[in-house]
């Protein structure tokens, strides 16, 4: 443990390199938890040996190649709101805390891209591109938490999934640490046409290719009109039915949420975008619903589902 502190200490700072017991059972975990269908294990009560809080994309190539050379383990970590237990050290190791790596490093409204660092939170980004009348198509619930790398990492799908696909669909680019401490950046190009697409490779790793330090994401206008509506259905496969309509009609709404539950079976939606589009969607898919026997509850009926990316 010493010296594995004293070599990582001269390259992020002492004071950035922690061994409270605390600290370290703090970050030894994410959400995962016995109801989430694990069984209980021994390795899963294993904690790092240190936790380490690099500052740039240069700090995270010396800690990782300082690892490497060491064969430690080295568990990259965002914001801890994971819940497959991917930042637990099950054996030991340094924990990558990228949370000094925070920054909306450029904002393009042309192409409606943004240049972000890893561990800006998602709500951090939200209101960075406020501003320019742009907001990203992820937000999960863990919005005011989750990690802009993180959500790469695991390929997060948000409320908005529906129509801006999972984070992974909305990466451009990406700067990538690889386990040896090599530095790669993949182009920011709109499609690739010549060899590999190396983004995909590290998007859904959880850090077991490559470290992600920066990321070129899609970044979309905000919309000009927004109609929420939540149908109820007798049964599931009716439900099932109307979306599977919807979908053959191309109607794509913002959110699709077809849920089961003490409250019965519910479709909530919401619809985004210009004005007239968004009154013409909504219509055609009440008359959908209503052709498979689904019962308004009014729009507007539910927005707390979208409280967290308010």
């Amino acid at each position: 443990m010493g010296d594995l502190v004293a070599g990582l200490a001269p390259i992020v700072g002492a004071e950035h390199v922690l061994t409270d017991p605390v600290e370290i059972d703090r970050y030894s975990a994410d959400a995962l938890t016995p109801y989430r269908a694990y069984y209980a294990d021994a390795a899963f009560d294993r904690l790092a040996d240190a936790i380490v809080r690099p500052a740039d994309t240069a700090q995270v190539s010396q800690v990782v190649a300082f690892a490497q050379e060491r064969s430690v383990p080295v568990i990259p970590y965002g914001g801890g709101t994971g819940v497959m237990g991917g930042v637990l050290p099950v054996h030991g190791g340094i924990i990558l805390d990228l949370g000094r790596l925070n920054r909306l490093l450029r904002v393009d409204t042309v192409s409606q891209t943004a240049e972000v660092e890893a561990g800006m939170i998602l709500e951090d980004l939200y209101a960075g591109l406020e501003p320019h009348g742009l907001m990203p198509g992820h937000d999960p619930y863990s919005v005011p938490i989750a990690s802009v790398a993180g959500t790469i990492s695991t390929n997060g799908v948000g409320y908005r999934a529906a129509a801006f696909g999972p984070m992974g669909d909305q990466v451009v680019a990406l700067e990538v640490v690889l386990p040896d401490g090599r530095v790669i950046e993949t182009r920011p190009v709109p499609k690739q046409s010549s060899g590999p697409d190396l983004n995909h490779l590290f998007i859904g790793s959880e850090g077991v290719f490559g470290v992600i330090t920066r990321a070129t994401l899609r970044v979309f206008r905000q919309p000009e009109a927004a109609e929420y509506a939540t149908m109820e259905f007798t049964d599931f496969d009716a439900g099932f039915m109307a979306v599977s309509e919807m979908a053959a009609l191309g109607i794509r709404p913002t959110l699709l949420d077809l849920t089961e539950d003490s409250e019965g079976i519910l479709l909530h939606l919401l619809f985004e975008g210009y004005r007239e589009g968004v009154d013409a969607a909504l219509r055609r898919t009440m008359s959908v619903c209503d052709a498979a026997g689904g019962a308004g509850r009014g729009p507007g009926a539910d927005p707390v589902l979208l409280e967290a990316s308010a």
